[in-house]
């Protein structure tokens, strides 16, 4: 059942846009649009930084609910801010990326874009959030004080997936590095390989040729199991960490 608050602010926004990054906040905002009989897309945002089976697993989602899906690619390499790692790079990233969506909405119609941003978001943590409030894209979750529990309830009750938390794949390299497709490409790899045995939360953080992995307390045996692979792939120096 979608939350009454939830319902109504979906109605009233209607017909909108959902931003889809594929994780479970926004495929959960996109299941409660399609239930609540609101006139909605779905647009994701193909950046390069995001790992390969992301933009497959939003459309993939989409089309499982029945949604029109659009793809649109923003070259996030081609921008100084975000190719040189700079400590503003989430914001003008998300910034970018919100306003492709918000062209998409325009061209096609779309009164709103929505996004799944929650109750539980903190701002301190996520800088992106200053580009919705100024661009005026909308947060369906934490307009109602929906936070990740009711979500995750939500995605059970609509049968989505319920998927780990993903990010930027440029969160993995230190502020000030410079971000390149072949580390990206190497962050990916390596995130792919402990993923087929560690469920939940996987990152693999990369400074020049040292990479430390960070997986679920309990599960640091099978990321031991696994470090020769990470390391083949092109790392000099592997740690692992329980978080």
């Amino acid at each position: 059942m979608i939350p009454d608050c939830l319902c109504s602010y979906l109605r009233e926004h209607a017909p909108l846009v959902v931003a889809l990054s594929g994780g479970t906040d926004s495929a959960v905002l996109l299941a409660a649009a399609a239930r609540a009989g609101v006139r909605t897309a779905a647009v994701t945002v193909e950046t390069g930084l995001a790992a390969p089976a992301e933009a497959g697993i939003a459309a993939k989602v989409a089309a499982s609910l029945g949604v029109p899906h659009a793809a649109v690619r923003v070259e996030m390499l081609a921008v100084d801010a975000v190719r040189h790692n700079t400590a503003e790079r989430c914001y003008v990233c998300k910034r970018l990326m919100m306003e492709a969506v918000l062209a998409w909405a325009e061209e096609h119609g779309y009164a709103h874009v929505v996004d799944g941003t929650h109750a539980g978001d903190d701002p301190a943590d996520r800088p992106g959030l200053r580009a919705l409030r100024e661009l005026g894209v909308e947060s369906p979750f934490a307009a109602c004080g929906i936070g990740r529990e009711e979500i995750v309830a939500m995605a059970r009750a609509f049968g989505v997936p319920v998927r780990p938390s993903s990010s930027c794949l440029a969160t993995r390299l230190p502020v000030g590095e410079e971000v390149t497709p072949e580390k990206l490409g190497l962050v990916g790899e390596a995130e792919a390989i402990l993923r087929e045995r560690i469920p939940g939360r996987v990152r693999v953080r990369v400074q020049g040729r040292s990479a430390r992995v960070e997986v679920p307390a309990g599960h640091e045996d099978e990321a031991r199991a696994l470090i020769e692979r990470v390391r083949a792939i092109g790392f000099d120096d592997v740690t692992i960490r329980g978080v």
